[in-house]
């Protein structure tokens, strides 16, 4: 009985987790489809540049995505398993900032490869109204979460 019980909770505690990890990629998803929608608009991009557009767009993202979350991840991962940032030696400490300048480094290297396969497809104006609507479209983000964060807690506190 005590054994049912424990795979019952189990199993209930599993479905909990991928419904949320299911909501999770699913706001991305949304997420990911207002941005596209919001550039495409902000670019005023014909159907032939969208088509050529998006693909290298979407391939520097994930390239960006790699570079910053993956390997911050591996940073985080050495910094603590040097016993954390209050135990680095001034040595571990050098090595992990240039590793940090080298991972910049080659996201700035990125960017320049990044803008230079854009001015193929697009103008450079374009390219400019590219780099102010991601930062529009990212601080309208915020400010929504932002507000759907202060109703929820109103809500809370009621």
């Amino acid at each position: 009985m005590k054994n049912n019980k424990h795979i019952l909770i189990f199993i209930f505690a599993l479905f909990i987790s991928l419904s949320m990890f299911s909501q999770h990629r699913d706001s991305r998803k949304k997420i990911k489809t207002l941005k596209v929608s919001y550039i495409t608009e902000k670019l005023n991009l014909s159907e032939s540049e969208a088509a050529k557009f998006w693909p290298v767009y979407n391939k520097f993202e994930k390239k960006k995505y790699e570079l910053y979350h993956l390997r911050r991840n591996e940073l985080k991962k050495e910094i603590d398993k040097l016993g954390g940032i209050d135990n680095l030696t001034e040595k571990q400490a050098k090595s992990i900032s240039n590793k940090m300048l080298a991972m910049k480094r080659l996201l700035y290297e990125g960017y320049i490869t990044f803008q230079s396969d854009l001015s193929k497809i697009i103008s450079y104006k374009q390219i400019v109204l590219l780099e102010v609507g991601e930062r529009d479209f990212e601080r309208r983000l915020m400010r929504r979460f932002k507000s759907q964060k202060v109703r929820k807690l109103k809500k809370e506190n009621k």
